[in-house]
C-alpha cells in the first residue's frame, strides 16, 4: 500500500509539472491531496520519502513539508532561473546564498557539460536543509558527471561581520531566519551557526569572474549588499544579481542602493528583481 501511495504521490508531482493543474487553485487541491496521503503512511522525517523529477534532474522528495510541497512541481522562480542558464558563461562562478535545498544552485550547477565549466558556491545556514542540498548534489554528480570539483556547499550564513548566530528549530526550514542574541529557552529552541563576511568567502576560495550572485535571506537582503558593495570589492562585483524582494513595501532601499552601484533592472518577479552590471 506505500508504494501506491508514493506512486500516486509521483503521479499527482507529474500533473503539477507538466500541466495547468500545478497553477493556482489547482495546485492548492493537489497539494492538499499530497499532504493528506502522506498522513496515511508511515515514514522517518529526517529520510527522504522518494527520488523525484525536478526541472532536467532528480532530488530527494523530502515529505515533512519543511522544505514546501510547491517547490517540487518545478514552477518555482523558472524565470529567474532560465534567464540564468541562458547568460551563464563558461569559467565563471554563480554564488548562492540562501540555497535551500537547491533551487538555483543544483539548475546552475548542472549546466557543466564537455564544453562549458560553471563553478557553485552555494551557501545554506540551516544544518538539516545544508544537509539536504549536500544529499542533492551528491545524486546531481550522479546524473552528470561534469559537476565533480566543480561546486562547494557551505553550511555558513553571510552576514556583517564573523561570528556566530542562531536559527529558530520551530521555523519552517524554508523561512528560518539567522538572529544574533540568545532568546528565552534557545539551548532547546535554537541552533548555533557561524556567521561570515562574503568578501572573507570569496577570498578564502580564491573565487572570481562571478557572473551572478543570488541573494535570498528572509530580510537580512540589505546588510549583506552594503557590507559587500564597497569600492574596495569592487572587483569582485558580479554581472547579475538575483535579490528576494517578496514585494516588501521597503525594498526600495535595496533597490535603490543597488542602482547607485552601477547596476540596471533587468525584470522583476513577483519574487526577485534582476539586476545588470553596467558596463
Amino acid at each position: 500500500m506505500k508504494s501506491f501511495k508514493i506512486k500516486l504521490i509521483k503521479l499527482i508531482i507529474f500533473l503539477g509539472s507538466k500541466t495547468i493543474l500545478g497553477r493556482g487553485l489547482f495546485r492548492k487541491i493537489l497539494i492538499n491531496i499530497i499532504e493528506f496521503i502522506i498522513k496515511t503512511i508511515n515514514f522517518d522525517n529526517n529520510k527522504p520519502l522518494f527520488i523525484t523529477n525536478f526541472f532536467d534532474f532528480k532530488i530527494y522528495y523530502y515529505a515533512d513539508k519543511q522544505t514546501g510541497t510547491k517547490l517540487y512541481f518545478s514552477r518555482n522562480e523558472n524565470r529567474e532561473i532560465n534567464f540564468l542558464k541562458f547568460n551563464a558563461e563558461h569559467n565563471s562562478w554563480f554564488i548562492d546564498i540562501g540555497s535551500n535545498i537547491g533551487l538555483y544552485s543544483l539548475n546552475i550547477s548542472n549546466i557543466n557539460s564537455s564544453t562549458k565549466k560553471i563553478k557553485t558556491l552555494s551557501i545554506e545556514p540551516n544544518p538539516i536543509i545544508y544537509q539536504r542540498l549536500k544529499n542533492n548534489f551528491k545524486l546531481l554528480a550522479v546524473q552528470n558527471k561534469f559537476i565533480k570539483n566543480n561546486f562547494l556547499i557551505k553550511n555558513l550564513a553571510i552576514g556583517d561581520n564573523e561570528g556566530y548566530g542562531y536559527i529558530d528549530k520551530n521555523i519552517a526550514h524554508a523561512n528560518v531566519k539567522v538572529v544574533k542574541t540568545k532568546k528565552k529557552n534557545f539551548k532547546e529552541n535554537f541552533i548555533k551557526i557561524r556567521i561570515v563576511k562574503l568578501i572573507s568567502l570569496i577570498k578564502k576560495h580564491k573565487i572570481k569572474n562571478i557572473f551572478c550572485i543570488k541573494i535570498d535571506t528572509e530580510g537580512y537582503e540589505q546588510i549583506i549588499i552594503k557590507k559587500f558593495f564597497i569600492r574596495k570589492n569592487i572587483n569582485f562585483y558580479p554581472k547579475y544579481l538575483i535579490i528576494e524582494h517578496n514585494n516588501d513595501v521597503n525594498y526600495f532601499k535595496n533597490e535603490k542602493f543597488i542602482i547607485k552601484n552601477n547596476y540596471k533592472i533587468i525584470f522583476t518577479t513577483n519574487s526577485n528583481t534582476i539586476y545588470k552590471k553596467n558596463v
